[in-house]
């Protein structure tokens, strides 16, 4: 049943990609499929490319599509959220070495550790703590039940990080 889910969520991921790429998307209903398609796929790095590089370059693609509309991707609570936080934040990412540069963070220090140790394969959870980022790198905020996700572009921490803020790389002890 598990692989029929995950095949599933491929084939919506890469149908969403095509569809995008042919210009088939207006505005006004790019951002809410996308929603849609964000809550169904929290595994995403799984299911929006083979590796991360081509996770990471279809991320962009799809996040840089309607800028001027991104904010429908939120509720009104979330984007009021994202709103009210202050002009630099600290950002959390727990994983792995190989995945530590994600597109998933947060503002929830423990929630990065528990994540970092339940899902490190290597069995080495990796904390990444990113202060002072400004929050105008933050792509988009989801309520989640255990803490809130940012999404954040990693070539933005990256470039903000040389710039702008400072990042620590620390191992989670489990």
């Amino acid at each position: 049943f598990l692989q029929y889910v995950y095949i599933q969520r491929v084939q919506e991921i890469d149908s969403f990609l095509t569809q995008l790429r042919s210009h088939y998307f207006r505005a006004s209903n790019y951002w809410p499929r996308l929603r849609e398609i964000w809550d169904d796929s929290k595994t995403h790095c799984r299911y929006f490319g083979k590796d991360l590089e081509t996770r990471d370059k279809n991320l962009s693609e799809i996040f840089s599509k309607f800028p001027e509309t991104r904010s429908s991707f939120m509720t009104k609570t979330e984007l009021q959220k994202l709103k009210d936080l202050p002009k630099t934040v600290i950002v959390y990412r727990g994983g792995q070495q190989s995945n530590i540069a994600g597109w998933s963070w947060t503002l929830d220090k423990s929630a990065a550790e528990r994540f970092g140790s339940a899902n490190a394969s290597d069995k080495r959870p990796l904390l990444a703590t990113v202060a002072g980022l400004s929050a105008g790198a933050i792509l988009a905020l989801i309520e989640n039940q255990d803490c809130d996700e940012l999404i954040i572009d990693p070539l933005m921490i990256t470039l903000e990080t040389a710039e702008f803020a400072d990042i620590i790389f620390e191992r989670i002890v489990t």
